[in-house]
C-alpha cells in the first residue's frame, strides 16, 4: 500500500502530518501537529495477525480520531504519548 497516499484519503485535519516507522517490535505510527502529537505502536504479532491493509487502515482511523479530539501535548522530554496494539 501507499503510505502517503492512505494519508491523503484518511483527510486529517489541517496541519497534522502522519509518519510511520519500522522498529523491532513493530511499527510505530505518529500524527504530530504544533507541539502536540501521539504514536501508535502496532506490534509485529499484531500486523501478522490483522495483515498489512487492515493494520494501515486501524492506525490511521485511530490516529485521526485522535488528531480530530485534539492530540496531547508533547513531553518536556521530547517523549509522546504512546497507545500499543498488541497480537493475540
Amino acid at each position: 500500500m501507499d503510505f502517503a497516499k492512505q494519508v491523503e484519503l484518511a483527510r486529517f485535519p489541517a496541519g497534522v502530518m502522519v509518519t510511520v516507522r519500522q522498529t523491532p517490535e513493530g511499527r510505530i505510527f505518529q500524527a504530530v501537529q504544533s507541539g502536540r502529537g501521539l504514536e501508535l505502536m502496532v506490534t509485529t504479532d499484531a500486523v501478522k495477525m490483522y495483515g498489512e491493509g487492515p493494520t494501515l487502515l486501524l492506525a490511521l482511523e485511530r490516529l485521526k480520531k485522535a488528531a480530530e479530539a485534539g492530540l496531547p501535548t508533547v513531553g518536556e522530554n521530547g517523549n509522546y504519548q504512546r497507545a500499543v496494539f498488541v497480537g493475540d
